[in-house]
């Protein structure tokens, strides 16, 4: 039976830390925008010309704050012993990606690249290695919306591995080995949200790779 909700024991990353970190920019501004149209409509009352742009950022305000509502939205989940959710693990840490139709699949033991369907012009998620098994399909969405999801999950990945005790090593041989060089070049797109070196996704794989 297809599972329209998180595998038993997961929690959906938008829940997380990592759903605050991905919009705490726009929901910052959204903040902002608010603070500045509700003192705008203060000083409207002695000012009528200052109506008009008080409006305008509540208007703003609201818009910004829908959108940092869909940047939390993310087709992925943890479970409680991944180190998104708890510092100190009890057992293996997984992941789960959600597809285009709502259903979910724990992911095996691979990264993760986007590909196109020829025929259909979906963006697929497939393994990172020959022979590129698809493993589901996404909703069509922007470029760096997509880039952005994608590095979110091989992020949760290797920190999963790093958990778990995977060999990086071993990992990235293999992917020498199956000639996946020119798939690993991404062109990143420049967007505000995209994940940055020192967000704090970056900070937990850090951690999580660094020696005990």
């Amino acid at each position: 039976m297809a599972m329209t909700e998180p595998p038993r024991g997961f929690l959906e990353l938008g829940t997380t830390e990592v759903g605050d970190e991905v919009a705490m920019g726009t929901r910052t501004s959204a903040k902002v925008m608010a603070v500045c149209g509700a003192l705008g409509l203060l000083l409207a009352l002695n000012a009528r010309f200052l109506l008009a742009p008080a409006l305008l950022a509540l208007v703003l305000a609201v818009v910004q704050w829908r959108r940092s509502q869909a940047l939390r939205d993310l087709p992925f989940a943890v479970n409680a012993n991944h180190p998104w959710v708890l510092d100190q693990a009890m057992g293996m840490a997984e992941v789960a990606i959600r597809a285009a139709d709502g259903t979910w699949k724990e992911l095996g033991d691979h990264r993760l690249k986007l590909h196109t369907d020829p025929l259909l012009g979906e963006p697929l998620v497939v393994q990172d290695h020959e022979p590129w098994d698809t493993v589901v399909r996404w909703p069509a969405s922007s470029a760096a919306r997509l880039q952005r999801w994608l590095a979110i999950g091989n992020t949760a990945l290797a920190l999963r591995d790093a958990v778990n005790g995977h060999d990086e090593q071993a990992e990235e041989e293999r992917r020498r080995a199956a000639g996946d060089t020119e798939l690993l070049e991404r062109d990143w797109p420049e967007e505000e949200d995209v994940l940055d070196e020192g967000s704090a996704l970056s900070r937990w794989l850090e951690t999580a790779r660094s020696p005990k």
